[in-house]
């Protein structure tokens, strides 16, 4: 594993590094040391980090501008915090680090301690992936590109697994779309996602995902799969009749996948969306709702369709150690949940903290990088059989419920 240290302070940085190096295989990993943000984007443009630790308060550069350049950059590795600054700056950091999408495990309060590093550095290594490319990639996605990507067989789905947390078994997964450019490698999903929708083709996406989904069942083994679907592609018939015209073929298909709806945007039709609903209960296909809590009128839709789980939003769930407000938000969904007899899904699950914060709470199922990134297919029994020994530990370690919580 790569390892870049950012920090200006010469004995702290020192001390960092002695400690890392006491926990790294020093035959497979390495640490790279910089002392500003300025050195690191320099260092970065020849060494590829997957994990970084970073200071906030620097000069040239500090750490937060730094991170808003690695965001730029669509920078994919871990990201370590280490600082002293109040829990206010720390607590917008990291939204800042969710909303840009940048993999944040967590912060080191200095002086920092080498149980706490460990633990971090084990869940870097966890999720370790490939070295990526950390400069910004220069290819501008156009629509033509798009429709060449269906031809050319360049849009594959990846599956993040969802797992029980009471049990810890795999119980279903989602599935996300990727990118990946014979020249330019895995492009980003900002760089692509909003043409496919200006050019109409969420649905054929959508019906790309499940055709793979049939193809790979031995790999799923009945488990159920998280399509999304907008409610444009929702309320579009030839959708629908495709989707049908599918379950025809494959009698098993409500078994095999269930449609993840966003709730990004209204429906200009609540009659159009029932209807489309209802023709896919008839046959017993299910509804999810994904970022319950965010985007329009999440309580309407609940109203409107017959959903039967629903996706907790990322920024709730992941906010929870620091946030009583996202404490309690989560509390509210999960009792209207239960209320309702719905199955609760938290997303953004990324470490220990939040699998336990979740399990006291009684939240069903929860994904995340804590459990498994999103994975190729063939990368999914690899993962399974690695999983089952690690859940096995986690659910020995649990403490028992706080009935108070």
């Amino acid at each position: 594993m790569n390892i870049l240290l950012i920090e200006d302070h010469d004995f702290q940085r020192q001390v960092l590094a002695t400690q890392l190096a006491h926990l790294i295989d020093p035959n497979h990993d390495h640490i790279h040391c910089a002392t500003n943000g300025i050195d690191a984007l320099a260092a970065m443009k020849t060494y590829q980090p997957q994990l970084l630790l970073c200071d906030l308060n620097m000069p040239q550069m500090d750490g937060i501008s730094f991170l808003g350049h690695l965001a730029e950059q669509q920078f994919t590795g871990a990201i370590i915090i280490t600082s002293a600054l109040d829990k206010e700056v720390l607590n917008s950091v990291n939204k800042m680090c969710k909303n840009y999408g940048l993999n944040l495990l967590g912060t080191l309060v200095k002086p920092t301690h080498l149980d706490q590093l460990k633990q971090l550095l084990t869940l870097a290594m966890n999720n370790l992936q490939p070295v990526a490319i950390t400069h910004p990639l220069q290819l501008d996605i156009k629509e033509q590109d798009i429709l060449d990507a269906f031809t050319a067989g360049y849009l594959t789905p990846y599956y993040q697994p969802i797992v029980n947390l009471t049990t810890g078994e795999w119980v279903a997964s989602e599935a996300l779309i990727r990118f990946i450019h014979p020249n330019h490698g895995i492009v980003p999903a900002v760089k692509f996602i909003k043409h496919l929708a200006n050019i109409g083709k969420d649905s054929q996406l959508a019906l790309l995902i499940i055709n793979h989904i049939i193809s790979h069942q031995d790999i799923f083994c009945g488990r159920k799969v998280a399509v999304n679907i907008s409610a444009k592609t929702l309320v579009e018939r030839s959708f629908i009749n495709s989707v049908l015209a599918l379950h025809h073929q494959y009698p098993q298909l409500h078994h095999w996948l269930y449609f993840e709806l966003t709730e990004s945007e209204l429906f200009e039709s609540a009659g159009k969306a029932l209807e489309a609903a209802a023709r896919l209960g008839m046959h017993g296909f299910n509804l999810s709702i994904d970022d319950f809590g965010t985007g329009y009128s999440s309580l309407k839709q609940l109203d409107i369709l017959p959903f039967k789980s629903l996706k907790l939003d990322i920024g709730f769930v992941q906010a929870m150690p620091t946030s009583y407000t996202a404490k309690v938000i989560i509390e509210t969904c999960l009792l209207l949940a239960q209320r309702l007899n719905l199955t609760t899904i938290a997303e953004g699950v990324e470490d220990i903290t939040l699998w336990l914060k979740l399990q006291k709470m009684d939240c069903e199922l929860a994904q995340g990088y804590f459990i498994s990134p999103p994975l190729p297919f063939s990368q999914i029994p690899i993962w399974h059989t690695q999983w089952q020994q690690r859940s096995q530990q986690l659910l020995n370690n649990s403490p028992p419920k706080d009935i108070t919580t």
